[in-house]
């Protein structure tokens, strides 16, 4: 299936709104067009994104916050973020950019512009997207934490997995941080993996979603190789 980055647009001007709408649309994006500042911080905190297209004219939020609001995000810190402003003045610039901003177009622009720009962005918005995309995954998987006098060990199976993080089925739960080994074995492969990882979220239904760090290249290689190569599901941030 095409990649269709889902792209969050915060402008004020409702004509100049529907023209991005429109262009995002044709170029094969799924723009979410907001305007009240807190619809913008709830889905920002609530809501996996690709991209955004900020208004930093927009008299009805704080630009500024909210890019920072969306660089302090769980699951759209990473994300590049298009400043779009009347103000292109050396000053603007630059304190869009301290926010957080990725890129800045200056008002007024035709739309081959937004669409170049569209463009520049996807390779990192895919990227992006390549790290919360999850498939689903049942392996046996073992789990090992703690001190080696207090070390503990939990057997159990896994939901579904992306390249930065594994859901699974377990019982004891690790607490919330607990640094944790994890231990599993990919279909079709001779060897386990075993990868180091932080307890991001735990429970209902003893479930705990880990987020891998330190991952070596050679095993972010084999999980990207992996997820790339199966039917997609929904995307679920861990941390």
């Amino acid at each position: 299936m095409p990649f269709r980055p889902k792209i969050l647009v915060v402008e004020s001007d409702p004509a100049l709104g529907r023209q991005i709408e429109s262009t995002l649309n044709l170029m094969g994006s799924e723009p979410c067009c907001v305007v009240a500042q807190h619809d913008v911080v709830s889905r920002i905190e609530t809501e996996k994104f690709d991209g955004a297209f900020l208004d930093w004219d927009n008299p009805a939020v704080n630009p500024e916050a909210l890019i920072r609001r969306i660089r302090h995000s769980k699951s759209n810190a990473r994300i590049p973020v298009i400043i779009l402003s009347g103000r292109a003045t050396a000053r603007e610039v630059a304190k869009g950019f301290g926010a957080g901003g990725t890129f800045f177009l200056a008002k007024p622009f035709d739309m081959n512009e937004l669409g170049r720009l569209l463009n520049a962005s996807r390779g990192s918005m895919l990227e992006e997207h390549r790290r919360y995309e999850r498939v689903p995954l049942s392996v046996p998987t073992l789990c090992e934490w703690g001190q080696r006098r207090g070390q503990k060990f939990a057997s159990g199976r896994s939901v579904n997995i992306s390249s930065t993080g594994l859901l699974l089925k377990l019982s004891p739960l690790p607490e919330l941080g607990t640094a944790v080994f994890v231990e599993l074995r990919l279909p079709g492969q001779q060897r386990s993996l075993r990868l180091k990882g932080i307890a991001a979220r735990v429970g209902p239904g003893d479930q705990a979603a880990i987020r891998f760090v330190q991952v070596d290249k050679q095993q972010r290689e084999l999980l990207e190789i992996f997820v790339a190569g199966q039917p997609g599901s929904p995307l679920f941030p861990l941390a």
